[in-house]
């Protein structure tokens, strides 16, 4: 619905993990119909220049990339000019499109410079489409943020946002598989936000650092390794770790 009522279609991802917040199937949708794609890298300042290029590089030959923080207005001008560019001054409808809690109406917010789209960690905030004037040119157009019914990987729920860590059968193994995800893309992440070298290192005997570093102990002196994947899995979510 989105898609056909749109001449562009901004796709918010999040930087941190993009390929892991396309959706091919609203992408090929829109090509499909004509319509232009832009990909609007969210929460760019919760990575490295390093990551932003290569996420660049894999991405530019499919649609225009912009990165933007909605949290920190930055890349917001550039996004506005991309989307009139594209618009040629003409009166267009822009789509927006994305998994839940990607911060398409945190974009939105930043566009129209006040808050007019409602924002949540809740997944499934947004229900149906809001029509928002963020000039006299452009009608931006929000849409309820979907997850694939057959999606079961818990770790890309927890991603996602999708599921608290509290819902998660095995908090451990997923924190543990994110734990390795990141690790091979930004090793030096777990330095700067837990004081853990990770070279040479597995997912478990990681989490177990960082639970001794932030003195999550159990009766004994061991590591309390449930708590600090909770932990970690809640930070993650709330975007506090960069």
């Amino acid at each position: 619905m989105v898609v056909s009522l749109s001449d562009i279609v901004l796709e918010v991802l999040d930087a941190r993990f993009p390929e892991e917040t396309r959706n091919t199937f609203i992408e090929k949708r829109a090509f499909l119909q004509g319509k232009k794609l832009i990909f609007v890298l969210n929460k760019s300042d919760l990575v490295s220049k390093r990551k932003s290029d290569k996420v660049k590089k894999e991405l530019k030959g499919i649609a225009p990339c912009v990165f933007v923080s909605s949290k920190k207005k930055t890349g917001i001008a550039l996004l506005r000019k991309k989307i009139n560019e594209i618009g040629r001054g003409e009166s267009i409808k822009v789509g927006v499109v994305g998994y839940p809690n990607t911060g398409k109406s945190s974009v939105i917010n930043a566009l129209r410079g006040k808050k007019v789209a409602r924002t949540s960690i809740t997944a499934g905030f947004t229900r149906g489409e809001q029509f928002i004037r963020v000039s006299k040119n452009i009608l931006l157009i929000d849409s309820p943020g979907v997850i694939p019914f057959e999606e079961r990987d818990e770790v890309r729920l927890v991603m996602l946002s999708a599921k608290s860590p509290e819902q998660v059968r095995d908090v451990e193994g997923v924190a543990i598989k994110l734990i390795l995800r990141i690790a091979e893309d930004d090793p030096d992440f777990f330095r700067r936000n837990f004081g853990v070298k990770v070279q040479g290192k597995g997912g478990e005997e990681i989490l177990e650092k960082m639970a001794l570093k932030k003195k999550r102990m159990r009766k004994g002196g061991e590591a309390d390794m449930k708590n600090m994947a909770q932990q970690f899995l809640k930070q993650w979510q709330r975007g506090t770790l960069k």
